[in-house]
Protein backbone atom coordinates (compact mmCIF):
# COMPACT_ATOMS: atom_id res chain seq x y z
CA UNK A 1 0.00 0.00 0.00
CA UNK A 2 2.76 2.59 0.86
CA UNK A 3 4.21 2.03 -2.65
CA UNK A 4 0.80 2.48 -4.25
CA UNK A 5 0.36 5.82 -2.16
CA UNK A 6 3.51 7.29 -1.32
CA UNK A 7 3.55 10.05 1.23
CA UNK A 8 -0.10 9.37 2.10
CA UNK A 9 0.50 9.68 5.63
CA UNK A 10 2.04 12.78 5.93
CA UNK A 11 -0.51 14.31 3.22
CA UNK A 12 -3.28 13.32 5.11
CA UNK A 13 -2.02 14.64 8.39
CA UNK A 14 -0.59 18.04 7.04
CA UNK A 15 -4.21 18.34 4.41
CA UNK A 16 -6.75 17.94 7.29
CA UNK A 17 -4.67 20.32 9.80
CA UNK A 18 -4.29 23.08 7.67
CA UNK A 19 -8.56 22.03 6.82
CA UNK A 20 -9.16 22.19 10.20
CA UNK A 21 -6.79 25.57 10.44
CA UNK A 22 -9.30 26.88 8.02
CA UNK A 23 -12.29 25.85 9.41
CA UNK A 24 -11.22 27.25 12.72
CA UNK A 25 -10.49 30.52 11.19
CA UNK A 26 -13.85 30.67 8.83
CA UNK A 27 -16.34 29.84 11.71
CA UNK A 28 -14.55 30.61 15.21
CA UNK A 29 -12.24 33.84 15.02
CA UNK A 30 -14.09 37.16 15.29
CA UNK A 31 -15.41 38.60 11.86
CA UNK A 32 -12.60 41.17 12.01
CA UNK A 33 -10.07 38.88 11.38
CA UNK A 34 -11.61 37.11 8.28
CA UNK A 35 -10.47 39.70 5.46
CA UNK A 36 -6.76 39.39 7.96
CA UNK A 37 -6.98 36.35 7.35
CA UNK A 38 -7.68 36.07 3.74
CA UNK A 39 -5.33 38.89 2.64
CA UNK A 40 -2.86 37.38 4.75
CA UNK A 41 -2.82 33.99 3.16
CA UNK A 42 -3.07 35.80 -0.50
CA UNK A 43 -0.43 37.82 0.57
CA UNK A 44 1.91 34.43 0.85
CA UNK A 45 0.71 32.82 -2.00
CA UNK A 46 1.35 35.84 -4.19
CA UNK A 47 5.33 35.69 -2.53
CA UNK A 48 5.68 32.07 -3.69
CA UNK A 49 4.35 32.74 -7.16
CA UNK A 50 6.61 35.56 -7.85
CA UNK A 51 9.34 33.17 -6.56
CA UNK A 52 8.60 30.68 -8.57
CA UNK A 53 8.59 33.27 -11.10
CA UNK A 54 12.38 33.72 -10.56
CA UNK A 55 12.95 30.88 -10.53
CA UNK A 56 12.33 30.01 -13.76
CA UNK A 57 14.28 32.93 -15.36
CA UNK A 58 11.14 35.96 -15.44
CA UNK A 59 12.39 38.80 -13.86
CA UNK A 60 8.99 40.33 -11.75
CA UNK A 61 8.76 42.73 -9.21
CA UNK A 62 7.72 40.93 -6.26
CA UNK A 63 6.65 42.78 -3.73
CA UNK A 64 5.13 45.74 -5.33
CA UNK A 65 3.20 42.31 -7.06
CA UNK A 66 2.57 40.82 -3.34
CA UNK A 67 1.45 44.25 -2.14
CA UNK A 68 -1.37 44.43 -5.50
CA UNK A 69 -2.91 41.26 -4.92
CA UNK A 70 -3.00 42.17 -1.03
CA UNK A 71 -4.82 45.11 -1.66
CA UNK A 72 -7.17 43.40 -4.73
CA UNK A 73 -8.73 41.04 -1.89
CA UNK A 74 -8.81 43.93 0.50
CA UNK A 75 -10.61 46.00 -1.85
CA UNK A 76 -12.79 43.17 -2.25
CA UNK A 77 -13.78 42.34 0.90
CA UNK A 78 -14.31 46.39 2.32
CA UNK A 79 -15.65 48.50 -1.32
CA UNK A 80 -18.63 48.03 -3.93
CA UNK A 81 -18.17 46.42 -7.23
CA UNK A 82 -15.57 48.19 -9.52
CA UNK A 83 -12.98 48.78 -7.26
CA UNK A 84 -11.20 45.55 -7.86
CA UNK A 85 -10.66 46.96 -12.05
CA UNK A 86 -8.99 50.23 -10.24
CA UNK A 87 -6.49 48.68 -8.03
CA UNK A 88 -5.86 46.75 -11.54
CA UNK A 89 -5.61 49.98 -12.92
CA UNK A 90 -3.47 51.37 -10.57
CA UNK A 91 -0.92 48.15 -10.41
CA UNK A 92 -0.37 48.39 -14.29
CA UNK A 93 0.60 51.57 -14.05
CA UNK A 94 2.46 51.47 -11.02
CA UNK A 95 4.66 48.47 -12.96
CA UNK A 96 5.08 51.06 -16.25
CA UNK A 97 6.13 53.45 -14.00
CA UNK A 98 8.60 50.79 -12.55
CA UNK A 99 9.62 49.80 -15.55
CA UNK A 100 10.41 52.87 -17.79
CA UNK A 101 13.43 54.50 -15.88
CA UNK A 102 15.40 50.67 -16.46
CA UNK A 103 18.06 50.76 -17.97
CA UNK A 104 19.59 47.17 -17.33
CA UNK A 105 16.52 45.21 -17.96
CA UNK A 106 17.14 42.98 -21.48
CA UNK A 107 13.62 41.82 -20.72
CA UNK A 108 11.34 44.22 -19.32
CA UNK A 109 7.96 42.63 -20.96
CA UNK A 110 8.50 39.62 -19.43
CA UNK A 111 9.13 41.57 -16.14
CA UNK A 112 5.83 43.52 -17.17
CA UNK A 113 3.71 40.19 -18.03
CA UNK A 114 4.45 38.21 -15.02
CA UNK A 115 4.18 40.84 -12.44
CA UNK A 116 0.46 41.70 -13.81
CA UNK A 117 0.02 37.53 -13.96
CA UNK A 118 0.10 37.41 -10.66
CA UNK A 119 -2.03 39.90 -10.10
CA UNK A 120 -4.87 38.01 -12.04
CA UNK A 121 -3.34 34.35 -10.90
CA UNK A 122 -3.17 34.97 -7.39
CA UNK A 123 -4.79 38.45 -6.71
CA UNK A 124 -8.21 38.13 -8.75
CA UNK A 125 -8.42 34.43 -8.39
CA UNK A 126 -8.23 34.58 -5.04
CA UNK A 127 -10.41 37.56 -4.08
CA UNK A 128 -13.42 35.24 -4.55
CA UNK A 129 -13.09 33.81 -1.29
CA UNK A 130 -14.16 36.85 -0.27
CA UNK A 131 -16.68 37.54 -2.52
CA UNK A 132 -17.97 34.14 -1.27
CA UNK A 133 -18.29 34.51 2.61
CA UNK A 134 -19.48 38.07 1.83
CA UNK A 135 -22.54 36.22 -0.29
CA UNK A 136 -25.11 37.17 -0.95
CA UNK A 137 -24.15 41.05 -0.90
CA UNK A 138 -26.99 43.43 -1.28
CA UNK A 139 -26.31 46.04 0.95
CA UNK A 140 -22.66 46.62 2.24
CA UNK A 141 -23.91 47.38 5.33
CA UNK A 142 -21.30 45.78 7.06
CA UNK A 143 -18.83 48.97 6.65
CA UNK A 144 -16.19 47.33 6.84
CA UNK A 145 -15.57 44.91 9.54
CA UNK A 146 -19.32 44.03 9.95
CA UNK A 147 -21.38 40.87 10.54
CA UNK A 148 -20.46 37.49 8.32
CA UNK A 149 -23.40 35.38 7.44
CA UNK A 150 -23.73 32.05 8.35
CA UNK A 151 -24.16 31.62 4.50
CA UNK A 152 -21.10 32.72 3.73
CA UNK A 153 -19.34 30.51 6.30
CA UNK A 154 -20.78 27.46 4.68
CA UNK A 155 -20.38 28.66 1.12
CA UNK A 156 -16.54 29.29 1.86
CA UNK A 157 -16.79 26.11 3.66
CA UNK A 158 -17.94 24.19 1.09
CA UNK A 159 -15.42 25.60 -1.68
CA UNK A 160 -12.34 24.28 0.80
CA UNK A 161 -14.43 20.97 0.78
CA UNK A 162 -14.99 20.15 -2.45
CA UNK A 163 -11.05 21.81 -3.50
CA UNK A 164 -9.50 19.36 -1.26
CA UNK A 165 -11.80 15.93 -1.12
CA UNK A 166 -11.22 16.54 -5.28
CA UNK A 167 -7.46 16.29 -4.41
CA UNK A 168 -7.63 13.73 -2.33
CA UNK A 169 -9.82 11.54 -4.57
CA UNK A 170 -7.51 12.25 -7.67
CA UNK A 171 -4.10 11.47 -5.64
CA UNK A 172 -5.84 7.85 -4.16
CA UNK A 173 -7.35 7.49 -7.36
CA UNK A 174 -4.89 7.87 -9.34
CA UNK A 175 -2.53 6.16 -7.51
CA UNK A 176 -4.45 3.33 -6.77
CA UNK A 177 -5.70 2.55 -10.57
CA UNK A 178 -4.32 5.51 -12.69
CA UNK A 179 -3.13 3.98 -16.27
CA UNK A 180 -3.26 6.48 -18.83
CA UNK A 181 -1.70 9.76 -18.42
CA UNK A 182 -3.13 13.18 -18.17
CA UNK A 183 -0.65 15.61 -19.30
CA UNK A 184 2.58 14.02 -19.19
CA UNK A 185 4.63 16.86 -20.08
CA UNK A 186 3.54 19.04 -17.26
CA UNK A 187 2.64 16.69 -14.73
CA UNK A 188 4.09 12.74 -15.53
CA UNK A 189 1.77 11.64 -12.31
CA UNK A 190 -1.75 12.90 -13.30
CA UNK A 191 -3.96 10.49 -15.18
CA UNK A 192 -7.50 10.62 -16.52
CA UNK A 193 -7.81 8.14 -14.07
CA UNK A 194 -7.44 9.86 -11.14
CA UNK A 195 -9.57 13.09 -12.86
CA UNK A 196 -12.48 11.32 -13.13
CA UNK A 197 -12.29 9.55 -9.61
CA UNK A 198 -10.99 13.02 -8.05
CA UNK A 199 -14.25 14.67 -9.46
CA UNK A 200 -16.32 12.04 -9.07
CA UNK A 201 -15.21 11.86 -4.85
CA UNK A 202 -15.30 15.66 -4.65
CA UNK A 203 -18.54 16.07 -6.15
CA UNK A 204 -20.48 13.07 -4.25
CA UNK A 205 -19.08 14.45 -0.56
CA UNK A 206 -19.91 18.00 -1.64
CA UNK A 207 -23.31 16.80 -2.38
CA UNK A 208 -23.54 14.84 1.04
CA UNK A 209 -22.42 18.22 2.75
CA UNK A 210 -25.35 20.40 1.07
CA UNK A 211 -27.31 17.68 1.73
CA UNK A 212 -26.48 17.31 5.63
CA UNK A 213 -25.91 21.72 5.93
CA UNK A 214 -29.63 22.02 4.98
CA UNK A 215 -31.35 19.34 6.56
CA UNK A 216 -29.84 20.07 10.18
CA UNK A 217 -28.24 23.50 10.42
CA UNK A 218 -30.74 26.26 11.09
CA UNK A 219 -31.83 28.47 8.01
CA UNK A 220 -30.76 25.82 5.79
CA UNK A 221 -27.99 28.17 4.67
CA UNK A 222 -27.24 26.41 1.31
CA UNK A 223 -31.35 26.40 0.61
CA UNK A 224 -31.77 30.27 1.05
CA UNK A 225 -29.32 31.00 -1.86
CA UNK A 226 -30.42 27.98 -3.88
CA UNK A 227 -28.20 25.78 -3.52
CA UNK A 228 -29.61 21.97 -3.34
CA UNK A 229 -28.09 18.78 -3.17
CA UNK A 230 -29.42 18.06 -6.71
CA UNK A 231 -27.55 21.43 -8.42
CA UNK A 232 -24.88 20.58 -6.08
CA UNK A 233 -23.96 17.73 -8.77
CA UNK A 234 -23.19 20.53 -11.57
CA UNK A 235 -21.34 22.12 -9.76
CA UNK A 236 -19.50 19.39 -8.04
CA UNK A 237 -18.36 18.50 -11.48
CA UNK A 238 -17.61 22.24 -12.55
CA UNK A 239 -15.61 23.07 -9.71
CA UNK A 240 -13.78 19.60 -9.49
CA UNK A 241 -13.10 20.38 -13.32
CA UNK A 242 -11.30 23.71 -12.51
CA UNK A 243 -9.51 22.55 -9.54
CA UNK A 244 -7.81 20.02 -12.09
CA UNK A 245 -6.98 22.88 -14.07
CA UNK A 246 -5.92 25.28 -11.09
CA UNK A 247 -3.61 21.53 -10.57
CA UNK A 248 -1.62 21.41 -13.72
CA UNK A 249 -1.51 25.54 -13.73
CA UNK A 250 0.83 24.80 -10.46
CA UNK A 251 2.82 22.20 -12.06
CA UNK A 252 3.50 24.02 -15.83
CA UNK A 253 4.94 26.96 -13.21
CA UNK A 254 6.71 24.68 -11.16
CA UNK A 255 8.34 22.69 -14.14
CA UNK A 256 8.92 26.08 -15.79
CA UNK A 257 10.78 26.97 -12.64
CA UNK A 258 12.61 22.81 -12.37
CA UNK A 259 11.37 22.88 -8.28
CA UNK A 260 9.61 20.20 -7.15
CA UNK A 261 7.26 22.25 -4.12
CA UNK A 262 6.54 25.76 -4.33
CA UNK A 263 8.10 26.47 -0.47
CA UNK A 264 8.33 23.99 2.32
CA UNK A 265 6.05 25.76 4.80
CA UNK A 266 4.03 22.83 5.04
CA UNK A 267 5.34 19.37 5.95
CA UNK A 268 4.87 16.55 3.34
CA UNK A 269 2.84 19.10 0.86
CA UNK A 270 5.56 21.87 0.38
CA UNK A 271 4.57 25.36 -0.26
CA UNK A 272 1.13 27.12 0.82
CA UNK A 273 0.71 27.54 -3.30
CA UNK A 274 1.01 23.18 -3.22
CA UNK A 275 -2.30 22.72 -1.16
CA UNK A 276 -4.32 25.59 -1.82
CA UNK A 277 -3.86 25.56 -6.07
CA UNK A 278 -7.01 23.82 -6.63
CA UNK A 279 -8.46 26.06 -4.51
CA UNK A 280 -7.42 29.11 -5.82
CA UNK A 281 -10.04 28.22 -9.35
CA UNK A 282 -12.40 26.49 -7.53
CA UNK A 283 -13.83 29.04 -5.20
CA UNK A 284 -14.91 31.61 -8.36
CA UNK A 285 -16.25 28.73 -10.14
CA UNK A 286 -18.72 28.22 -6.98
CA UNK A 287 -19.20 32.36 -6.66
CA UNK A 288 -19.75 32.20 -10.82
CA UNK A 289 -22.37 29.46 -10.52
CA UNK A 290 -24.11 31.16 -7.52
CA UNK A 291 -24.21 33.88 -9.68
CA UNK A 292 -25.64 32.51 -12.76
CA UNK A 293 -28.18 30.71 -10.49
CA UNK A 294 -29.73 33.49 -8.22
CA UNK A 295 -32.66 33.82 -11.16
CA UNK A 296 -33.33 30.35 -10.18
CA UNK A 297 -33.86 30.97 -6.26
Amino acid sequence: MSKKLPSIGHRLVSGFSLAGALFAAFFFLPDAFMPVVLAGLGGLLAWEFYGLLAASGVSNYRCLGTIGCVAMILVTWFAQPGWGAAVLLIMTVAVLLRTFPQKNNPKPLETISGTLFGLMYVGLLWSAMAQLVLYPRTAYAHAGWGAISWTGRCLLLYAVFMAKWTDIGAYMTGCLFGRHKLCPRISPAKTWEGVVGGITWGTLCGCLLVWGVNRWAAGAPFASVGLTWMRAIPLGIAAGAMGVVGDLTESLIKRAAGVKDSGGVIPGMGGLMDVLDSLLFTAPMVYVFLVAMEGWV
